[in-house]
């Protein structure tokens, strides 16, 4: 589940502007107007598959109820590609989608099995995470938000250019707490409850404290827009949002060779019917695909019915094996 949030001339930041001074002493009103640009994202909710007696089929086909998800590891078939070109520099990254629970807490979920996977602690073909004790580490992570946002002396990077931008976690707490009518003590008590037990949803306030925990930078994606519903079966193309923690969380070991580490891990994924059908072989074995690691986490923002969004997570992924969809 997400909650609104807004985004920084650069970076992404929080919709819930701090009401306290920047290391800067940049005045309150300059504060306020600085937070309040470029984005406002509608408030989102959770997304869990719905089966067809207890849901409407989707209006659209950027609807997530009209793709198809591998039934063990959540990992999306249809369509099976994502596509990103950065408008500035016209690089191109390539990622395969996965899917999380729909309980409230799919940032949480999205931040941890990126991170996880990232790592090579989770095989992304791993049904581990949709599993009961992901939803018990997604209840500790929002414990670690909170207790990082009641820290009295704590400080959050909330931008890097054209300077960088510190504020005091107080500050911040006190303003997402007005944002949302609550006093700082209850933002807090909500924030420590699951989202299924009526806990505050992920946002802005939440993926930058995450960021700064972490020390990783978090790109939010939305989807393009397409009329093209047989191109969009297979390929999609995303537009990034804004990044919590860019030009500050950069990858350490982004200048070790690529024969020192190793720069990809694998995911399996069973066959869609039509590729069943279309397959000339009587081998119907699982698809197995390598992805890149990434220090870098991305999460995409898309709409699970007409009023309800959802966070999913992209997985950086080979070029080569998104060819033939486009």
């Amino acid at each position: 589940m997400m909650k609104s949030w807004s985004r920084t001339s650069h970076s992404t930041s929080d919709d819930h502007r701090p009401t306290g001074s920047l290391a800067n002493n940049m005045p309150l009103t300059q504060l306020l107007a600085f937070f309040v640009l470029v984005l406002q994202l509608n408030s989102t909710l959770s997304f869990s598959t719905p089966s067809p007696s207890s849901s409407p089929p989707p209006s659209s086909i950027d609807d997530l109820r009209s793709f198809e998800f591998d039934p063990m590891t959540g990992i999306c078939r249809k369509p099976s590609s994502f596509r990103y070109k950065d408008p500035n520099n016209k690089d191109t990254e390539y990622f395969v989608m996965r899917n999380t629970p729909g309980d409230g807490d799919c940032v949480f979920h999205a931040v941890l099995s990126s991170v996880f996977i990232s790592m090579g602690m989770i095989n992304p073909d791993s049904s581990t995470a949709l599993s009961s004790t992901m939803s018990c580490m997604a209840l500790e992570m929002r414990n670690v938000v909170a207790k990082y946002l009641s820290s009295p002396e704590g400080t959050l990077y909330v931008n890097n250019k054209p300077v960088k931008r510190i504020v005091r976690c107080r500050d911040f707490l006190k303003s997402a707490a007005n944002n949302e009518g609550l006093t700082p003590e209850e933002y807090l008590i909500k924030l420590r409850q699951a989202g299924k037990q009526g806990g505050l949803y992920g946002g802005g306030p939440e993926l930058t404290v995450l960021s700064n925990i972490l020390r990783r930078p978090i790109s939010i994606y939305h989807l393009k827009r397409t009329n093209d519903a047989a191109l969009a079966d297979n390929f999609r193309e995303v537009k990034r949002m804004g990044v919590f923690g860019e030009g500050l969380f950069e990858d350490p070991g982004q200048s070790v060779p690529n024969g020192v580490i190793s720069n990809a891990v694998f995911f399996t994924m069973g066959r869609t019917k039509q590729q069943q059908s279309e397959s000339s072989s009587t081998d119907l074995s699982p698809i197995s695909s390598p992805l890149k690691s990434s220090w870098h986490l991305h999460i995409l923002i898309a709409d699970a019915s007409e009023t309800e969004k959802h966070a999913t997570v992209l997985l950086p992924s080979v070029p080569i094996l998104h060819h033939n969809n486009r």
